[in-house]
């Protein structure tokens, strides 16, 4: 008899279950790997099944094919090791080594070219392991092929595109750049069809990738046409996307350059526009607010918040597609300091005639001078750009990709941008475009990057800005107490924010960035004397912080001494090394 369903019948396929056995011996090898079975598994497909290694699945994919696209080298030199074809093709006459190039890890590409298989293959779309490579947008890759293998990147396919059309239809950044770097691809170099790669980024609308192919030609490549008669301009225009509708707005205009031959200049109005506007929309406040009387100091705070509202919630990157740095920081820095001097001179230093004039003069000057010179050496100093690769411990060379690909190093340490091994403590800033020896930070407000070259004075301009930034607060309050000298500490900010709002709002700020200074000073302080930047700023979450913070107190005094003495500091490590030798 059927027993009758129960109401617990709909939830019975929730109820867990032991997951099946693996059948080693039914089960393809190319179907195991496919399936993303383990390491050790796979093993077991192939001492059960030996003669597979090389049967076919979908698409005439071999088990080489799929650990090439899974990207895994273990089991790939598994798979060479019982001898799997490294030259088999599937249906699209693809060979593994297309799918490791496509992958992006140069090392599965080495081990597959060290077997046997072949660079000049080419599918039947006529594209070789450079194509596929580009189509990956690895640069690693891409850059092993050229210095270990001597690949060009001018190769055409059967439709006439080379790996920098390719590389445009996905907009790889990083690869676009490389290709276009040091003359590597002919940006200029049509398929068959008449296009140029910047016609495919149109397409796609790819903004950064229209840019960066734009800067390294020229603006009159807009209007080149293919062999239907469409120019890049054209086909955004025909584009019905909102991004291709944003594109084409901004590449007409370019198009239309008085000087077509050259490449975009870039935001440049934009650019000046951050970095002087929170100069002149606070003297823009100043001034009217000088003109009103019992609404003035409402006024003045209430677009002044704006203002402080407007720059913080700005981005590093100014709001177009060349991607250009923001200065806006930078421009509410030199807006404060600025202000600050004014008001200090105009209108505080009248108020303290003649008692603390001279006194403040003889401080204030030279402090002055000394912040000036720190700060015109902060902006266009070098921070310690770093252009040669990191050597070889043993023989002193310089290490390339290929040190990469054989292990010697890891993958993460080679620049896709510099094209170089970094040396330790060294990072690539985005920003600046270069890698850097000691990054500490990209600092907005001086519009450069503090490094090994210009650290110790910028942590001595940080002293000196706060020390004047005090000063003013100072002197400042000592200003409005001569003024109301009756009025208790209350009733003074009361008056001041009707008679002396200007000089209220700038001892706001400056004690405001008196606090972020000592803040950021004593940050800096704590990874100086540990012997780190903050770059590498550790985590508590990792397993080994306490031994990297674990520097004694005399060990981090002799840190800050030496950095401030233009020395070398030193790592927990580094110290444990030195004591044990």
């Amino acid at each position: 008899m059927e027993a009758a369903p129960t109401m617990f019948a709909p939830f019975a396929s929730n109820v867990k279950k032991n997951p099946p056995a693996l059948d080693f011996a039914g089960t393809k090898i190319v179907d195991a790997i496919q399936n993303n079975w383990v390491y050790e598994q796979i093993v077991q497909v192939i001492q059960a099944q030996p003669n597979g290694i090389n049967d076919k699945g979908w698409h005439g994919f071999t088990p080489l094919h799929r650990a090439a696209l899974r990207g895994d080298p273990a089991i790939i030199t598994l798979l060479l090791e019982h001898g799997a074809d490294v030259n088999a093709l599937n249906d699209y006459g693809e060979t593994p080594v297309m799918y490791a190039c496509k992958r992006g890890n140069p090392k599965n590409v080495s081990l597959l070219l060290d077997a046997g298989s072949q660079l000049d293959a080419e599918d039947h779309q006529g594209r070789k392991p450079v194509h596929h490579a580009a189509a990956g947008g690895s640069v690693h890759t891409l850059h092993y092929l050229e210095q270990v293998h001597g690949v060009a990147f001018n190769e055409t396919d059967k439709n006439g595109q080379t790996p920098l059309h390719v590389t445009c239809y996905q907009g790889f950044q990083d690869a676009v750049k490389y290709l276009l770097r040091k003359g590597r691809s002919d940006v200029l170099l049509p398929d068959i069809h008449g296009n140029l790669p910047i016609h495919i980024a149109c397409l796609n609308s790819l903004s950064e990738t229209c840019w960066t192919l734009l800067e390294m030609s020229s603006c009159q490549t807009l209007l080149i046409k293919n062999r239907i008669g469409k120019s890049p301009l054209d086909v955004l225009r025909e584009g019905r996307s909102m991004p291709h509708q944003y594109l084409f707005k901004e590449m007409e205009y370019w198009a239309q350059s008085k000087a077509p031959h050259l490449p975009p200049k870039g935001p440049l109005l934009s650019w000046y526009t951050l970095l002087f506007g929170p100069f002149i929309y606070f003297a823009t406040i100043v001034v009217v607010g000088s003109h009103l009387k019992q609404y003035a100091g409402v006024v003045m705070v209430l677009f002044t918040a704006i203002l402080v509202f407007l720059i913080s919630n700005q981005h590093h990157r100014i709001s177009h597609i060349s991607r250009w740095a923001n200065p806006v920081q930078a421009g509410a820095f030199f807006a404060g300091i600025t202000h600050t001097a004014i008001c200090y001179f105009y209108k505080v230093l009248p108020v303290l005639w003649p008692d603390t004039v001279c006194l403040s003069l003889l401080i204030l000057v030279p402090l002055a001078f000394v912040m000036l010179t720190l700060y015109v050496r902060l902006l266009t100093s070098d921070p310690g750009t770093c252009k040669t690769s990191e050597r070889n411990s043993q023989d002193g060379s310089l290490l390339t990709i290929e040190d990469v690909v054989k292990g010697r190093c890891k993958m993460d340490v080679f620049c896709v941008t510099c094209e170089i091994i970094r040396p330790v403590g060294t990072k690539h800033c985005r920003l600046c475009h270069r890698c850097v020896r000691n990054l500490d930070h990209h600092c907005l407000f001086i519009i450069n990057c503090v490094g090994e070259c210009n650290h110790r004075s910028f942590i001595i301009f940080l002293f000196l800005t706060s020390i004047a930034h005090l000063v003013f607060v100072i002197h400042a309050y000592l200003s409005l107490a001569s003024l109301y000298p009756d009025a208790d500490l209350w009733p003074l900010v009361v008056e001041a924010f009707y008679d002396q709002t200007w000089v209220l709002i700038l001892v706001v700020l400056n004690t405001y960035s008196v606090i972020w200074e000592a803040f950021l000073i004593h940050y800096q302080l704590k990874y100086i004397s540990r012997g780190l930047t903050t770059a590498y700023d550790i985590s508590r979450r990792n397993p080994n912080y306490a031994q990297i913070m674990d520097v004694s107190f005399r060990d981090r005094c002799r840190n800050v001494k030496n950095f401030f003495l233009g020395r070398r500091t030193h790592s927990a490590f580094e110290m444990h090394n030195l004591r044990m030798v």
